[in-house]
């Protein structure tokens, strides 16, 4: 992945557009690591539970992104086009989301398939997207998104 320059906020949104269109949500079962009888599946769901469109609402997201460690691979491919939207259009009124994005891949787990860290699933495309959105929250958080960087890299180099 080559730097490619600082890209204004449309230009990224666009690229996320692109990159990351929304998906179906996943089935019930699909959406956990852990059984029904697991308590934080249990809260996480009724958090979501009325959630069923492909595209996330701003209070769904909230109810997801800190809960890794008990949502699937599958879950994830469905909450990150809208985590992405919501980060680059600036609707974050929690202000916690672009600081978990680049930790996501700094927790990178390719040897478990279910893992909410397996990032494997990603394309060439999407990661060369959210290089672009780092870069971009660089720049606009003072962040350091380099590591994550790194990581998306290592992604790379397995497809």
């Amino acid at each position: 992945m080559e730097y490619e320059g600082y890209l204004t906020k449309q230009e990224v949104l666009e690229r996320i557009e692109n990159a990351f269109p929304f998906v179906e949500r996943p089935s019930e079962d699909d959406l956990y690591v852990y059984d029904e009888s697991d308590r934080m599946r249990k809260i996480i769901s009724s958090g979501i539970s009325k959630f069923r469109e492909p595209e996330l609402p701003y209070e769904g997201v909230i109810v997801l992104y800190d809960e890794f460690s008990t949502i699937s691979q599958k879950a994830v491919s469905w909450l990150l086009p809208s985590m992405l939207r919501i980060i680059i259009k600036e609707r974050d009124l929690s202000e916690n989301l672009h600081w978990f994005l680049p930790s996501y891949f700094e927790h990178l787990d390719l040897n478990s398939p279910d893992s909410a860290y397996n990032f494997s699933w990603l394309s060439r495309q999407q990661l060369s997207a959210l290089n672009c959105l780092f870069e971009y929250m660089s720049e606009k958080y003072d962040e350091s998104t380099g590591y994550a960087q790194e990581k998306l890299r290592e992604i790379e180099q397995k497809i």
